[in-house]
Parts: C-alpha cells; sequence; structure tokens
C-alpha cells in the first residue's frame, strides 16, 4: 500500500482524517496497511489480478478497512469509518457492503445494547431494498427477532 496520508488525500479523506483521535489513526493505518490501492493513473486490474479486491474510492477505503477490525471487536473506531463512508459514497456496492458491515457490528453489539439490535435491523432492511445479501440479511434479521422476542 502506498504511503497512508498520500491515500488519505488522493481520496479526499484528509478532513475526516484529521477529525479522528490518535488512536483511531493508529488504527487506521494498521487495519488498512495490507489493502491493495488502485493507483491513480491505473484504469482497471492487471490481467493476472483476476478476482482480486483493488480499493479504488475513499468510500471503499474507509468500509475495507473497517472490516479488517471487525474482528478485533474495534466497534468505535468501526462504526465512526462506516457512518463516514456511508456519506461519501457513490457506487451501489459500497453502499451495500458499508450497510452489511453495520448489519455485522450492531448484530455482534447486540446482546449489550438492545439499540443495536434495532440498527442492524435497520441496516439488514436498507441492504434487502437494494438487492443486496438478502439471504443473509433476513437470516439475520430472524436471529434478531428470534433473541428480542
Amino acid at each position: 500500500m502506498p504511503n497512508l496520508m498520500q491515500t488519505v488525500k488522493s481520496y479526499g479523506l484528509t478532513e475526516f482524517y484529521f477529525s479522528l483521535s490518535v488512536e483511531d489513526k493508529e488504527c487506521l493505518a494498521n487495519y488498512s496497511q495490507h489493502l491493495s490501492i488502485k493507483p491513480n493513473k491505473l484504469m482497471s486490474c492487471s490481467p493476472d489480478c483476476d478476482g482480486c479486491f483493488m480499493v479504488n474510492n475513499g468510500a471503499r477505503f474507509l468500509w475495507a478497512t473497517a472490516a479488517n477490525a471487525i474482528p478485533d471487536g474495534k466497534y468505535g473506531f468501526v462504526e465512526r469509518l462506516l457512518i463516514h463512508a456511508l456519506d461519501i459514497a457513490d457506487e451501489p456496492d459500497d453502499v451495500a457492503w458499508i450497510h452489511a458491515n453495520l448489519a455485522q457490528v450492531y448484530y455482534d453489539k447486540h446482546k449489550l445494547d438492545p439499540a443495536a439490535g434495532r440498527k442492524s435491523i435497520t441496516h439488514c432492511r436498507e441492504l434487502i431494498k437494494m438487492g443486496y445479501m438478502k439471504s443473509w440479511a433476513r437470516n439475520m434479521m430472524e436471529e434478531l427477532t428470534v433473541y428480542t422476542v
């Protein structure tokens, strides 16, 4: 991955980056370090990059970084990144992955926070409306409904 500040700057995330705490900046550097960043001059993946995942915009950079932090339970950091990513996302695929990651974060928190379960359901409904990950979202909603009853 290129220099973190170069990436942040190239995706128009400088102001957002400077709004983060020192701890969040360290998390951003840590969880984004293995992402494949598409250079500005490269218009598509190389032929030997069959099926690779390339970060090519600010929203994708944020949600992919956030997704890397979910298994470590960095939920506050993840939520901050995903909320900003949702604000700037232009591509439907990115919006769907942001909703899916938010649904997962809130699902993981629902046993400690009943409001988190409702938030997870909201993001699952958004996925279903968009036509993405419908089966996964319905299953998650069903689990949350059973848990809250």
